[in-house]
């Protein structure tokens, strides 16, 4: 085991938080060149643009110093702390939100991206929780940012180590990128088969199920293996692939409560709490009671996805803001869908393989993502050479 210096962040960097949005000021969705990054734009170790939101015009002279730029690390300090990211040619210039900072590299000792893989290892996530403050809203003071100490070889072992690691996040970005083709394209040819049929209430062809939670009290039903889905896993679905739950419940529990699984290619749907987010199940899953699940039957699991997420998108466009807190088995009589008819299977045909690409793409980057995290410690320790670990992604990429 090599034995390595250490670096203390506030040394060897500058910490600088962004910017809450001047009072009355309303982000657009459209893209107008000047980003505005929230934490929720964070997705599996980067910032994805999909749902991307801009400050106007007016608003930017104001806010203008609070910029993130190519190469700075961007990690969220308020609520869900420590999540990190290293910000591409993309997004330079970019503003930043108040519950993030930004970490520049100002010393040639450290290189930027291996910083970013040592704060994302198990050591640098456990100094960032033990560093931060509150409970409810956990928060991560600058100066605690500052204090944080890293591991620093030589600019050489950096380089490697960082290499070694980017080949697996290169392969995860290029997966993301298919999925997210591949989704737009099922979702377009979705989309134009649609506009030429009817349309039906989703309750004359759809059966909602309404999930269960076992009662907590009972250890015999808890920390199993078995998905249980929540909200917080529907609408952290990768591309709305459900493919692992946060908890798991036990078979003694599937047998002896309402929490039964739903098969793969079913589709999720959350009532309460955040309403209105899609998922389909790449695996069997229970889930709870603030979501209705849906089996594919008469209607395949493609054109069945679409329809309930169409449906969901219409139903909160349409609310302009009015409340829209809940889905109840009636609200089922008034959500429209396609009446596709004979039709359905050759649109299925079409849209199928697409969502089975992306399907296929998020369950390999949750195996990639699992082999770079169980890396990461160890070549930050030292304790694996980076050879060995060059040998052991050769045999995944």
């Amino acid at each position: 085991m090599d034995k390595w210096n250490v670096a203390r962040i506030g040394d060897i960097a500058e910490v600088k938080g962004g910017k809450r949005l001047p009072k009355g000021t309303t982000l657009e969705a459209r893209n107008n060149g000047a980003p505005y990054i929230r934490i929720t734009d964070w997705a599996d170790g980067a910032i994805d643009a999909k749902n991307m939101m801009y400050v106007p015009e007016a608003a930017q002279p104001v806010i203008s110093r609070y910029r993130i730029h190519e190469d700075d690390i961007f990690i969220s300090i308020v609520g869900t702390i420590g999540l990190t990211a290293r910000i591409g040619a993309d997004l330079d210039g970019s503003f930043l939100t108040e519950n993030a900072a930004k970490i520049t590299v100002t010393n040639k000792i450290m290189s930027s991206t291996f910083l970013r893989y040592a704060l994302m290892s198990s050591a640098g996530q456990n100094e960032i929780h033990s560093l931060a403050v509150g409970s409810t809203q956990p928060k991560l003071a600058l100066h605690r940012i500052r204090d944080i100490k890293v591991p620093c070889p030589s600019r050489e072992v950096q380089v490697a180590i960082s290499d070694v690691l980017g080949a697996l996040d290169e392969k995860i970005a290029t997966n993301t990128s298919i999925s997210r083709s591949a989704d737009q394209l099922a979702g377009h040819l979705f989309d134009q088969a649609a506009s030429s049929v009817p349309t039906i209430p989703m309750s004359k062809v759809l059966t909602p199920i309404l999930g269960g939670t076992p009662a907590r009290a009972n250890p015999n039903f808890w920390n199993g293996e078995r998905l249980w889905a929540s909200a917080k896993d529907i609408t952290g679905s990768p591309f709305a692939v459900l493919i692992d739950s946060e908890e798991k419940i036990t078979t003694q529990a599937i047998e002896r409560t309402k929490a039964k699984p739903l098969p793969a290619g079913s589709v999720i749907l959350t009532a309460r709490g955040t309403v209105g987010a899609v998922a389909r199940l790449a695996v069997p899953s229970s889930f709870n009671q603030s979501c209705y699940g849906f089996i594919p039957n008469e209607l395949p699991p493609g054109l069945l996805y679409f329809s309930i997420l169409r449906a969901a998108q219409r139903a909160k466009s349409l609310a302009h803001g009015s409340v829209f807190d809940t889905i109840t088995m009636r609200t089922f009589d008034h959500l429209l869908m396609p009446d596709f008819g004979e039709a359905r299977v050759s649109i299925e045909s079409q849209i199928a393989p697409l969502l089975d690409l992306v399907t296929t793409k998020v369950l390999e980057n949750a195996s990639l993502a699992a082999i770079r995290d169980a890396l990461l410690p160890q070549l930050m320790s030292g304790k694996l050479r980076v050879t060995e670990a060059e040998a052991l992604i050769e045999t995944v990429l």
